[in-house]
């Protein structure tokens, strides 16, 4: 990034306006808008060892004015590369024209059986036009308003939160984000439709506001901070999500075993991970009942359970 654009987006994101002097024209624009941006690391990996500034060319100053930082990684995972492989090949699949030709019926009748699935999870999404007049009603109508009690569990957040990263070597922690977990609980409420903020819209805020900080630490401090934090990290804790995550390290693990063994995983047709093992995951998290995890079409789509055996079982036989 130059200075130009570094003076421009400074500009567009601390007095939402961009300043222009063009074709004999000085003038200045209104930029009251919501900026999301992207940085490819340095090398083109992101390195866990490093933090978020080590890995990007930007300057603190400019990630501090963002609310949210996300960090996305390119892990090389065999059960997440297979979901995201099914569903481009099954975007793809549902994007030709109905009419087109396809000399293989058994394969066509093989696709339209995998789309079922997809298509009952469909009828929740709400169409565009009634989400368009969602967003214009919440947005002309809710202005959502804080209690004193509120305040007060943000000004202890920021104050744990200075500590922490006085210690560390991410993102500075400045005034900004306390204005950043005040737009999130306003934003959190006004999406419910509430003229007022309640505790679960600050929780949330805090929770989003914690997992960006944590997120641009180096891997060895994350833990520690997830530990001190932990309290409000767990709010409405996708639960889900982080059993599959622990089940395909599992998976991974029983892989990389077999094949240790047997010098390849070819010929291997399924991978089976005892019930115990997950359980004794889970426990590290304080998650004591996966008997809804079990019944969640999150686990069905990959994974089986036979409760005799007391083992889970994933399939790759048919991605061969």
């Amino acid at each position: 990034m130059n200075d130009q654009d570094r003076v421009s987006i400074h500009e567009a994101m601390e007095q939402q306006s961009i300043s222009i002097s063009k074709a004999g024209i000085v003038t200045s624009l209104q930029a009251r808008c919501s900026v999301i941006a992207a940085a490819n690391p340095i090398g083109g990996r992101y390195d866990s060892s490093k933090t978020f500034s080590q890995n990007v060319e930007l300057t603190d100053p400019i990630v501090s004015r963002f609310d949210i930082l996300c960090v996305v990684k390119d892990v090389v995972d065999p059960v997440t590369d297979e979901m995201l492989a099914k569903f481009v090949v099954d975007s793809h699949f549902r994007s030709q024209p109905k009419g087109a030709n396809i000399d293989d019926k058994a394969f066509s009748e093989s696709q339209e059986e995998s789309q079922a699935p997809a298509g009952l999870a469909d009828s929740k999404i709400l169409s565009q036009e009634l989400l368009r007049k969602y967003l214009t009603y919440a947005k002309l109508n809710i202005f959502p308003r804080f209690h004193e009690k509120d305040m007060a569990k943000l000004t202890k957040v920021y104050a744990d939160l200075r500590k922490e990263s006085s210690r560390g070597q991410g993102v500075p922690i400045a005034v900004r984000h306390i204005e950043s977990m005040i737009r999130m609980s306003e934003a959190h409420a006004r999406m419910h439709l509430r003229q007022h903020v309640t505790e679960e819209d600050v929780d949330m805020a805090i929770r989003v506001l914690l997992e960006s900080f944590i997120s641009t630490q180096k891997f060895g401090v994350q833990k520690a901070l997830r530990k001190s934090f932990r309290q409000y990290i767990t709010f409405k804790k996708d639960y889900h999500g982080l059993l599959l995550v622990l089940l395909r390290e599992l998976v991974n693990d029983a892989m990389r075993f077999e094949e240790i063994l047997s010098g390849s995983t070819q010929m291997l047709n399924s991978v089976d991970v005892k019930v115990v093992d997950l359980q004794a995951k889970a426990e590290e998290y304080e998650i004591t009942n996966l008997e809804a995890f079990f019944s969640s079409s999150e686990f069905k789509a990959c994974y089986e359970l036979d409760e005799q055996r007391k083992v889970i079982r994933h399939h790759l036989a048919d991605d061969r």
